[in-house]
């Protein structure tokens, strides 16, 4: 996953360090963001958003389609789009 979060940055003339310092999140962890070193949680990606005024599907780079997983006791499974429609639809009960 690619986040376009350096060029988000640069648009609204904001330093990493400067973001990492409002956000609450770590400049390393933001660079590791940036070059794929790590992904960020949905939490991480919502404050991350949130920070710069965004919705977080604008954090990514455009491509055919998104993929993402969640990390249940050590394993990975991927989450498809009736896993979030149906997530949404339970919180809005």
């Amino acid at each position: 996953m690619e986040l376009r979060l350096k060029e988000l940055l640069s648009q609204k003339g904001i330093t990493l360090k400067d973001f990492a310092a409002t956000s609450g999140i770590s400049q390393s962890n933001l660079s590791n963001y940036i070059n794929g070193n790590i992904s960020p949680t949905l939490d991480t990606l919502k404050k991350i958003a949130s920070h710069l005024g965004i919705d977080v599907v604008e954090l990514f780079k455009e491509r055919e389609e998104v993929e993402l997983f969640a990390r249940y006791n050590g394993e990975l499974y991927p989450i498809t789009k009736d896993d979030i429609i149906s997530i949404i639809k339970m919180k809005r009960q």
